[in-house]
């Protein structure tokens, strides 16, 4: 059977008032043979943005990073050394975001993901009394529509997640959890015979495949959700949503990067 990699990773994403955040997981699946070309591919993209750098690809990138150098709320004395060239130059994040673009356009992977609109899920399904906390609810959606992904390409996988350190528990019970009862369409024994492994990277290890993910979540999340894209982001929003799993079927929203809850009544 062919073998593919699912590289995930997660963010929360606010309103400018702090209110009503979405929650995502998500990344990419790859074909593991295709795993050198984004290794290639990440390590160019940083030769050229710190081409002064004698060891480029010892450089870590973090959209985080990224973010709080060019959006001036961050000290600059505070801001990671490798950061500080995008305050000094604003233009430079751009061009790093059309990289990573780039890069994903041109690479044969499939986006997938969930995003959950925290404020609306939890006032249609109580926090305290009945809702399933949301680190689980989107891991049933990524299981499931992975399970699907390699069922439909007759392949098995593995999930690579970025490391939280004290959270790592909690996801890899979700994973148990989810695996061991399976989702409302996809049996226990499916997910098992499918999903090999399920494994923690850090950032430190400098992982080029997670660094890309990394860049997704927050763009899923924002779209998905209703919020405004960013000018500097959009193309990097485009091209994830292009390489979203569509189930062999076209329909994206139900097997790439799917929202929750889809459709919310009033409530009086």
């Amino acid at each position: 059977m062919d073998e593919y990699t699912l590289f995930l990773d997660e963010s929360y994403t606010y309103e400018q008032n702090g209110r009503k955040p979405a929650f995502a997981i998500g990344g990419f699946i790859v074909k593991n043979d295709e795993i050198p070309k984004i290794n290639s591919g990440i390590d160019i993209i940083k030769l050229n943005i710190w081409n002064d750098v004698p060891d480029s690809q010892s450089v870590i990138l973090h959209e985080l990073d990224l973010k709080q150098a060019i959006s001036s709320r961050k000290p600059r004395n505070t801001l990671k050394p490798e950061y500080v060239r995008f305050r000094d130059n604003r233009n430079l994040a751009q061009h790093l975001y059309n990289k990573i673009s780039k890069l994903i356009k041109d690479s044969q992977i499939y986006t997938i993901g969930c995003v959950i609109k925290s404020d609306d899920y939890y006032d249609n399904f109580s926090k305290s009394e009945i809702a399933n906390e949301i680190s689980l609810v989107c891991m049933q959606i990524i299981l499931e529509n992975y399970t699907h992904f390699l069922f439909k390409n007759k392949a098995v996988g593995k999930i690579v997640y970025e490391s939280r350190d004290t959270f790592d528990k909690i996801m890899l019970m979700r994973f148990y959890q989810v695996s061991s009862i399976g989702t409302m369409y996809v049996r226990p024994d499916a997910i098992q015979q499918r999903i090999l492994q399920f494994a923690f990277t850090h950032k430190s290890e400098n992982s080029q495949c997670l660094q890309l993910a990394d860049f997704m979540p927050n763009q899923m999340a924002r779209k998905k959700s209703g919020k405004s894209i960013y000018k500097n982001v959009r193309a990097l929003t485009n091209a994830i949503l292009s390489k979203s799993y569509d189930g062999m079927s076209g329909n994206t929203d139900r097997f790439g990067i799917k929202i929750i809850p889809r459709i919310i009544s009033n409530i009086s």
